[in-house]
């Protein structure tokens, strides 16, 4: 599920909104972690 979240993200410019942003490690994937202060 993670790669099919990163790859619609890349496709559609979006950045992906996820608490895991380790799983998406390497990727060059706009994240934002809300549960970060």
């Amino acid at each position: 599920i993670d790669g099919l979240l990163a790859a619609t993200a890349l496709q559609h410019d979006l950045t992906l909104v996820t608490r895991n942003t380790k799983d998406f490690a390497g990727l060059d994937v706009q994240l934002i972690n809300p549960w970060e202060a």
